[in-house]
């Protein structure tokens, strides 16, 4: 009831701003909860439930699979192999950047975008140990984009390290075996540090993959979307003994 409540007290400040026009960017701050602002060791009973919607089991940044009733359920996703935590996937809840679609709001869109980081939809979730305690979290950029979004992804990874870890030693990764350049940038970054416990990774790539060509070379066809360039952030207290 009380996440009902919050919900409706948001829409009701949304529409109110949107009619007069006024306290927007202060609303915004005030009611916009991330991902980071977590801090490490927080149980999930919480986490800012009427902001972070829809739980579901993670994959390793990749899309939801097994939809969780709350976030308590975690204990029903398998352990992350890269970490040993359960990754539970989630969205931030976009009812305001709804509204202001609904009044086509350009200006309102941009503030209250949920879903997107650096101009890049982003998959989000969380790393939770067996006791049920925050100890990390996952970004990812969406490889649904469109080409022409998902093209400049890459460019997230100085976003993250700003965020995260300034100054971060990272190691600029050769071509495997048919990797090439896309429009003559090739991207394969690799960072990662440790320090008391907590581990920090990001990676970023931009390149054709193996079988992947601006113009598809058995029918001269242009091909749509067909490249990598990603970037990703993980930030995680890994489980005791390991």
């Amino acid at each position: 009831m009380a996440e009902i409540l919050n919900r409706r007290r948001r829409t009701f400040l949304l529409a109110a701003a949107l009619a007069t026009g006024l306290g927007l960017g202060a609303h915004a701050q005030e009611l916009a909860t991330k991902i980071w602002d977590v801090k490490l060791g927080t149980p999930v009973a919480e986490l800012p439930l009427d902001q972070f919607v829809d739980p579901a089991c993670g994959t390793n940044g990749g899309p939801p699979s097994r939809v969780l009733a709350r976030f308590a359920d975690f204990a029903l996703c398998p352990l992350d192999k890269a970490t040993g935590l359960h990754e539970v996937w989630f969205r931030y809840d976009d009812e305001m950047e709804y509204i202001a679609r609904a009044r086509r709001s350009e200006i309102m869109i941009r503030l209250y975008q949920a879903n997107v980081l650096g101009g890049q939809p982003i998959i989000t979730s969380l790393l939770i140990d067996d006791a049920g305690l925050v100890e990390g979290y996952r970004i990812v950029n969406d490889p649904r984009a469109a080409g022409s979004t998902r093209i400049e992804a890459y460019g997230l990874v100085e976003l993250f390290k700003g965020m995260v870890a300034p100054g971060l030693d990272c190691t600029d990764l050769p071509p495997a075996a048919g990797e090439r350049p896309l429009d003559d940038l090739f991207v394969k970054q690799s960072c990662e540090t440790r320090a008391g416990g907590q581990v920090t990774r990001i990676e970023a790539r931009r390149y054709y993959k193996p079988g992947q060509y601006l113009v598809d070379p058995n029918d001269n066809r242009i091909t749509e979307n067909e490249f990598e360039s990603s970037a990703r952030v993980e930030v995680f207290r890994l489980p005791a003994g390991k």
